[in-house]
């Protein structure tokens, strides 16, 4: 597929916002904004898949009333005709490869929720960990607008393993965070070698998520210092970015000294 040189800036974008030192909703939020200007879409919306309970959570959304985004989490989530075939599809779908346009605009689903924003061509990607499912983008258009087509789609295909691995980073990160920092410790890091105990504190604090700011205000110095103590931990790393090194140090960071 070929792309003009303003959709690959767009997507190089999208790309680096999934991989960004923001912290996680942030990056899900501009990877958001960069599709829709990507996709010449009008709403946004990504749920997380909470396999406690066999649902979706954790939204982020751009141009859909939270007001609305509620109820499709209490009620329409539950009585909706096209996510569930969607999310088996594992790939880039169109709504109407679901269901007929005709008849969806018939559907409760359909008027009292998605039309109640003005939704109306849509389509969705869900990726997996294995069996497991992670998350979705879902991106609609106005009536106003065309239906999506087979590029469009291909386009977001070719983004699903940058979604993938930065979901899988985020949950990794939570659960490291939830369970105290017990499988990656500031001592580890240090033990690494190369890195000063005031950056080793820098570099776990980053690992568990933590803002530039968060771990400036943590550490009780200046966002300028945390970065410059960033950009040398990266550096005697051998990493690029706060993604990588998140990678690094999980696979080494966490073994025993």
């Amino acid at each position: 597929m070929n792309l003009s040189n303003h959709e690959t800036t767009l997507l190089l974008a999208v790309i680096e916002s999934l991989t960004s030192d923001d912290d996680a909703q942030t990056r899900r939020f501009k990877a958001g904004r960069g599709l829709l200007e990507l996709l010449r879409a009008d709403y946004f919306a990504s749920y997380e898949w909470n396999e406690g309970w066999r649902g979706f959570d954790n939204r982020a959304s751009i141009n859909m009333s939270d007001d609305n985004l509620k109820r499709y989490e209490e009620y329409f989530q539950f009585h909706d005709p096209i996510t569930k075939p969607m999310q088996r599809a594992r790939r880039a779908v169109n709504v109407r490869e679901i269901m007929d346009r005709s008849a969806l605009s018939r559907t409760e689903f359909f008027n009292d929720f998605l039309a109640v924003d003005g939704l109306h061509f849509g389509m969705n990607l869900h990726v997996y960990d294995g069996d497991t499912p992670l998350a979705d983008w879902r991106i609609w258009r106005s009536r106003h607008r065309n239906d999506f087509d087979r590029r469009d789609l291909e386009i977001l295909d070719l983004l699903a393993p940058h979604l993938r691995n930065a979901t899988r980073l985020a949950r990794r990160l939570a659960g490291v965070e939830a369970s105290g920092g017990l499988e990656v410790t500031i001592g580890r890091i240090q033990a690494l070698g190369g890195l000063s105990a005031r950056q080793s504190q820098i570099a776990y604090h980053a690992f568990l998520g933590k803002t530039d700011a968060e771990i400036a205000d943590k550490l009780f110095i200046s966002v300028a210092t945390t970065r410059s103590h960033l950009r040398s931990v990266y550096r005697r790393l051998g990493v690029t970015n706060r993604v990588a090194l998140c990678h690094c140090l999980a696979n080494r960071g966490g073994a025993e000294p």
